[in-house]
């Protein structure tokens, strides 16, 4: 860095008095917004990393936070109305916001303006109940209409299990490799008898479903 004379030269709030004695360098230079002499480094007069000094640029940064949460405060975002700020533990600016559902809580200023937070976090409850609602709504309504005697009336024609070994619903094989026989029905399940065969065991839950599914099946599509 070469050194030059910027004596009489201002930049931005400093003025130039003088090179500083013993200091390369550097320039003993007037804040012109308070007045008073600092000694300033020549490349942050050049390169505008300081523009004025620190304790007058301290108060322009709290003026113009001032001036931010004026416009802020009683401004309603989403459910969240401002109602005034303070500093978090990082001294970071929070602000204190009352929500419409009774609660207070504490928002950045980024998330308040993007719209990243407008609630006190029960929209986002609200809005969950509402996705069950509509998810599951219509299933119930399904269900209770299909309900005959206790028993899903649809769910009765449902196929046979991909888990099953004897392929053929309500049958199932022991470890004797006899095959017992069972039907649901009322959310219970109702044992049929063990055979010898697979033919029994398919002709057994074949005679029990026409006994206890046919009806409850004529009764849904009667409804």
């Amino acid at each position: 860095m070469n050194k030059m004379d910027l004596s009489g030269q201002t930049f931005n709030y400093w003025r130039v008095l003088k090179p500083s004695d013993g200091k390369k360098y550097y320039y003993d230079c007037e804040c012109l917004k308070c007045g008073k002499i600092y000694s300033v480094y020549q490349s942050t007069l050049k390169n505008s990393k300081g523009k004025m000094c620190r304790v007058c640029a301290a108060k322009e940064q709290a003026e113009a936070q001032r001036a931010v949460h004026q416009e802020i405060i009683g401004r309603q975002f989403g459910r969240l109305t401002v109602t005034g700020w303070t500093k978090a533990k990082n001294n970071r600016t929070m602000y204190t916001c009352n929500c419409t559902c009774g609660n207070q809580t504490t928002v950045g200023y980024t998330d308040l303006i993007t719209g990243k937070k407008s609630s006190c976090g029960c929209l986002r409850k609200d809005e969950s109940s509402k996705r069950i609602e509509q998810t599951y709504e219509p299933m119930y309504k399904k269900q209770n209409k299909a309900r005959i005697d206790g028993t899903i009336a649809y769910g009765l024609d449902a196929k046979v299990s991909k888990n099953s070994k004897t392929g053929i619903k309500g049958v199932s094989k022991n470890k004797k490799g006899k095959y017992r026989a069972y039907i649901n029905l009322a959310r219970k399940q109702h044992h049929l008898g063990v055979f010898d065969t697979l033919e029994e065991a398919k002709e057994a839950r074949n005679k029990a479903e026409k006994e206890f599914y046919d009806p409850i099946l004529k009764k849904y599509k009667d409804k």
